[in-house]
């Protein structure tokens, strides 16, 4: 019979020196020990990263688990070397939720997926600061079990195999973190928690434009059929939040309605251009937008032009500058309908309808899996 593994050294920082207790805690993480800590959501189990046998530990206490941790960080420009380029929607959300509940799954430099965290709770994130390198943090209970809201009400077993525990009374939030993959063009909440869906639809969600010349016809057209291929797609994906989707002109005037012709062909496919009305589109417009589709490449000049003159261009991942590309994915052009009849608007409709099949396809086959 092995002999009892000793109590971990306890710190309430109601009590106790705070600066002692991230001493310990640090301590004990470069050791490849496991420490208790709170976080503003529930306590978390915390380990080293690259500690073999922290995370060994780890997965005694934790049996089964298949995917790969998130990582918890102070900041997160310390995993900025591993992380691909991120998407605006990111930066939006660090922005409002970091330090905070949110976890975002990013895609790493080399291959696969980071899922990476700020904590909001002060102490831990200083210890993580201390720490200076990434923490695997998950909530401190056994399978199946719900997560700790206090340190008393963490599994005696899981409290056994950490060597430091820390005590700050029950924790403000009492939730999981809300886990979120952001893409260019898409969000997929993979485990809901604090921060709720209408809150990323709200904050965070990706702004897609679709841009003609007049937008009376083609980029209205193109923003339905694309929001339609964007609704089948979560109707099989309960975990994806569609981008907010509008259209724009690059050579129009304010309030012109959809062409006839184009609410006719829009009509069977059951969608409705009735309460259309042309916008020219603006810097404002490129501000905000995450991605910009174009129709020919006489737009995208045009809309570059605008870019340049209102000195929004910039890095694709500084968060403030859109991508700009063909509304196809394969690099066609959608000539001009206007003046033509109904056949010609109906195989314009047709060949819009099929390449917003194929972007919505070709985007959510790039999913990784999540940690």
């Amino acid at each position: 019979m092995s002999p009892a593994r000793p109590a971990p050294t306890t710190f309430r920082l109601a009590a106790d020196d705070p600066h002692a207790a991230r001493a310990a805690a640090a301590a004990a993480l470069d050791r490849g020990e496991l420490v208790v800590v709170p976080t503003e959501t529930v306590y978390g189990l915390a380990a080293r990263e690259d500690r073999p046998e922290a995370l060994a530990r780890l997965a005694a206490v934790k049996p089964g688990r298949t995917q790969p941790y998130s990582l918890a960080v102070a900041d997160p420009a310390q995993l900025a070397s591993r992380l691909a380029p991120t998407p605006p929607a990111s930066h939006r959300m660090a922005e409002r939720w970091w330090p905070g509940p949110v976890t975002q799954v990013l895609r790493a430099r080399e291959a696969g997926t980071l899922g990476v965290r700020v904590p909001g709770h002060e102490w831990t994130r200083a210890l993580l600061a201390d720490v200076g390198a990434a923490v695997v943090l998950p909530s401190a209970n056994r399978p199946d079990a719900p997560p700790p809201r206090s340190l008393d009400a963490v599994d005696a077993e899981v409290l056994a195999a950490a060597s430091v525990a820390v005590d700050d009374g029950r924790t403000a939030l009492g939730d999981a973190s809300t886990v979120v993959a952001p893409a260019l063009d898409h969000l997929r909440v993979l485990r809901e928690g604090v921060v709720s869906r209408a809150d990323l639809e709200r904050h965070a969600l990706p702004i897609v434009l679709v841009v003609c010349s007049g937008n009376t016809c083609r980029s209205p057209m193109g923003a339905a059929l694309l929001a339609s291929a964007w609704e089948d797609a979560s109707r099989d994906d309960p975990a994806l939040m569609p981008p907010a989707l509008g259209s724009r002109g690059a050579f129009t005037a304010q309030g012109r309605p959809a062409s006839g012709p184009a609410m006719t062909v829009m009509r069977p496919r059951g969608l409705d251009l009735s309460s259309h009305s042309s916008r020219p589109i603006s810097p404002s417009d490129l501000r905000h937008a995450d991605l910009v589709l174009a129709m020919t490449r006489g737009h995208l000049a045009a809309i570059h032009d605008l870019l340049e003159t209102a000195g929004t261009t910039g890095p694709a991942d500084a968060g403030h500058h859109p991508l700009v590309e063909l509304f196809d994915p394969g690099g066609s052009e959608i000539d001009d309908p206007f003046g033509g009849d109904d056949a010609v608007y109906e195989a314009v409709a047709s060949a819009l309808h099929a390449m917003a099949r194929a972007r919505v396809a070709a985007s959510l086959a790039a999913k990784e899996p999540s940690p």
